[in-house]
């Protein structure tokens, strides 16, 4: 099932409330809204390009991998507000973290 253009919308303000509330991020980051994007076509962006290089250093340059895991888990319960808000019970993400020259990719699911 593909989100429609209304539910991705919906869920990068979710994505975006996220960044915002959280202080270290927020104070660390050029552009909130570009952080965490979900596209139309189901793939889950994590842009960390937009942090501060101090924040880069500190936090994901020492192991990029297990940052991008704990920043999904991290995110996954306002995944799951989501998918219980549009009625779904789980949903599978083409996830793709990026800094960089780094990308990794993964598939995550999330079951409501």
């Amino acid at each position: 099932m593909i989100l429609n253009e209304e539910q991705v919308m919906s869920f990068n303000r979710f994505a975006a409330a996220f960044v915002t509330a959280n202080k270290y991020m927020s104070k660390a980051i050029s552009r909130y809204n570009k952080l965490i994007v979900l596209t139309e076509s189901n793939r889950l962006i994590f842009d960390f390009n937009g942090f501060t290089e101090e924040y880069q250093r500190k936090f994901i340059l020492n192991n990029f991998e297990l940052y991008c895991t704990s920043l999904f888990i991290a995110f996954k319960p306002r995944i799951v507000t989501f998918l219980k808000n549009e009625g779904m019970t789980s949903y599978s993400f083409d996830c793709v973290f990026l800094l960089g020259d780094r990308r990794l990719t993964k598939i995550e699911s999330v079951k409501v």
